[in-house]
């Protein structure tokens, strides 16, 4: 396991001439030398802030949906305990409290604060209510489809201008508030948001969806529109990497071989619905496309095909993805695999503490880690680097 140290911080703060005369330096010399030790520790400070903000060392959450010290509209506002959203659905089966009380754990060490969506038994759906044509051997994936259609109405009923949705398996780095913020700058340039304007959301202005989280996506057809983060050491190896259709769509230009470059762009499809953010209209479109008009597909087919039907311009919707995902299922004891009915001896091989892919620094392997405190560990040491590292991310840029 590679691990991660506390931080050493360089280029905290610049250096800054003083022309001074040299009758007067003797006389201000130690005043001098307070003035640049403050400066120095305050630089530190908000680089640290910067990097890796309260998730190292988290204040318990307030349960706020909103803190109000920051600007809702400022990409600062991604370190407040929604992440820049009006707030974070967490969609959970009732009676998964054992999911719940993960989401409890992962949430305080980071600093998150959510509100739960119960998940729904497709089996009570009233069939008069079921979309489209679905049949009765689909009735799981219409407690899915019913579930997520409910978190996109909550954030109608509660007037908010956005919320992330997150399904209760999921797993995040540690650094997620500094990933978000580096996604914030692609968003808003494949948004085309003017540098120094300031948008309704920190993500930039006119978008319906953020697939934060997923198992593929497609990349968009030429021309293309991208955002690439270079040198993110919360990169996976090249080899470790996972979930994009006909990669050599963004292989082709030579940054992509560099095993530390994350992109951001407009996805033309896509599968799983891990975490994704909605707006106001978002929510408005997903709801009429995918509940008042006739739908009769998984919930995740009918999201991508919003994505994918926005960037044909069939129809008003924006969407924005990210390769890798941020925001991923684990493996290990969920529904899908773990199936604790099963003879001990065949349950033992699924045991033991859930990974999810594209996670270097996964928080499900580490909250034991930052509950007491110790050096963080992450995933796929001496591979391609991935090892002992700072964490830091160069200023990204688009094409």
């Amino acid at each position: 396991m590679g691990r991660y140290p506390p931080f050493h911080e360089v280029n905290a703060v610049s250096t800054v001439s003083l022309a001074i005369s040299e009758r007067c330096k003797n006389m201000f010399k130690p005043l001098l030398f307070v003035a640049a030790f403050a400066i120095l520790s305050l630089g530190f400070h908000f680089q640290r802030e910067r990097l890796f903000p309260s998730s190292y060392h988290p204040a318990p959450s307030t349960g706020s949906t909103q803190d109000h010290a920051l600007s809702p509209n400022s990409i600062q506002a991604i370190y407040n305990s929604t992440l820049g959203f009006g707030d974070i659905y967490m969609i959970n089966m009732p009676g998964r409290t054992d999911k719940l009380d993960a989401l409890r754990l992962l949430t305080s060490v980071t600093n998150i604060s959510y509100t739960v969506v119960p998940g729904i038994d497709g089996k009570e759906i009233p069939h008069v209510a079921w979309p489209g044509f679905y049949k009765e051997d689909l009735a799981s994936r219409t407690g899915s489809w019913r579930a997520h259609m409910n978190a996109a109405a909550s954030i109608l009923d509660n007037n908010l201008s956005s919320a992330l949705i997150v399904e209760d398996d999921a797993d995040w780095d540690v650094s997620l508030k500094t990933q978000l913020t580096q996604f914030a700058l692609g968003s808003r340039h494949i948004l085309n948001t003017p540098a120094f304007s300031e948008p309704r959301s920190p993500y930039g202005d006119g978008w319906d969806m953020l697939w934060l989280g997923h198992c593929a996506q497609d990349p968009p057809s030429k021309p293309l529109a991208r955002f690439f983060i270079a040198n993110d050491t919360t990169m996976p190896p090249a080899g470790r990497r996972w979930g994009l259709w006909n990669p050599e769509e963004m292989l082709t230009y030579d940054i992509l071989h560099n095993h530390t470059t994350r992109v951001v762009y407009r996805p033309a499809g896509g599968v799983c619905s891990y975490a994704y953010a909605l707006s106001y209209t978002g929510a408005q479109k997903m709801l009429y496309h995918l509940s008042y008009s006739h739908f009769d597909g998984p919930f995740d087919v009918g999201q991508a095909g919003l994505c994918k039907r926005g960037r044909k311009g069939e129809i008003d919707y924006s969407c924005v993805g990210v390769y890798p995902g941020l925001i991923h299922a684990v493996f290990g004891e969920n529904d899908i695999v773990y199936d604790p009915t099963k003879p001990r001896k065949e349950r033992e091989n699924k045991k033991g503490t859930p990974s999810a892919p594209n996670l270097v620094f996964g928080v499900r392997e580490n909250v034991r880690n930052l509950i007491e405190g110790k050096e963080l560990v992450g995933r796929w040491q001496g591979e391609e680097e991935i090892g002992e590292m700072e964490m830091w991310f160069d200023e990204g840029k688009g094409d």
